[in-house]
């Protein structure tokens, strides 16, 4: 505890001038305004991500907070309980090009997480097979960031996740690493402030090092994005023209109702 006290110091006194930090975590269907877009506006201090429809392509977005260059990278969520099979492959594969919309890689992952999701162990192993999706050491560059709409004390919140055994199975994961983040509140900005100084103390703890990113690997994942959309182009184009065919041959049928009659 001692040596993350002087850890955290260190950091403090030689703040960083640029932190890229890429969202990651499920999403649920109840409409909750708790999800990773909520989160980059919340940090970046401005309405940049659009929170009024599902995030379907990776984005990143950039603010100056706190006198450092923030970069902040919105991705496709995972619903919480089906495995990575179930995700379209479009999704997945924007989730994996996240890293490389932040070169040379970013410093953090912040799993975003409401402090009153259901975890069950259906998420736990959904969380497991979608963070394959990126490289092994993962875990080393994640924080865990629980979000709540509503006023509570730190005292109910880890309560909640003490008496949560797959709350708890991710925390170890991720070295207990963690932060609250109240949306509701946005004019409190020391919940960002303390935010990026743990940022920053992970960098710290990491020497430095942001995580390691195949920059062919983002070669081919653009590809793949390029003839996903191709193909998907198509079959649109080959469904609309079934869909003309068909109205031509309706009207037709009704022209020549309509002259018998």
């Amino acid at each position: 505890m001692a040596a993350y006290a002087h850890i955290s110091k260190l950091a403090q006194s030689q703040p960083a001038t640029e932190l890229r930090i890429v969202l990651i975590g499920g999403r649920r269907s109840d409409g909750s305004l708790r999800g990773k877009s909520s989160v980059g506006n919340f940090i970046l201090g401005q309405n940049v991500f659009d929170t009024s429809r599902r995030t379907a392509q990776s984005e990143a977005r950039q603010q100056e907070v706190f006198g450092r260059r923030v970069t902040v990278v919105d991705t496709p969520g995972w619903w919480w309980y089906w495995p990575t099979e179930d995700t379209p492959k479009l999704d997945q594969i924007e989730i994996q090009n996240s890293v490389h919309l932040c070169p040379p890689g970013p410093h953090v992952f912040l799993l975003v997480i409401p402090v009153d999701l259901h975890s069950s162990q259906l998420v736990k192993a959904s969380l497991k097979q979608h963070l394959e999706l990126f490289n092994a050491d993962v875990f080393s560059h994640t924080i865990v960031l629980f979000t709540a709409v509503t006023p509570s004390t730190y005292e109910e919140k880890m309560s909640r996740i003490r008496r949560n055994p797959v709350l708890q199975w991710i925390l170890q994961q991720c070295g207990d690493r963690k932060h609250f983040l109240n949306l509701s509140n946005r004019e409190d900005r020391d919940q960002v402030k303390k935010l990026l100084d743990k940022i920053e103390t992970l960098i710290t703890i990491n020497g430095g090092r942001h995580c390691s990113v195949d920059r062919s690997q983002g070669e081919t994942l653009r590809k793949e994005m390029t003839d996903l959309t191709e193909r998907a182009s198509k079959r649109f184009d080959q469904v609309q023209k079934q869909i003309n065919k068909l109205k031509l041959q309706i009207e037709g049928r009704l022209q020549v109702l309509f002259l018998i009659s």
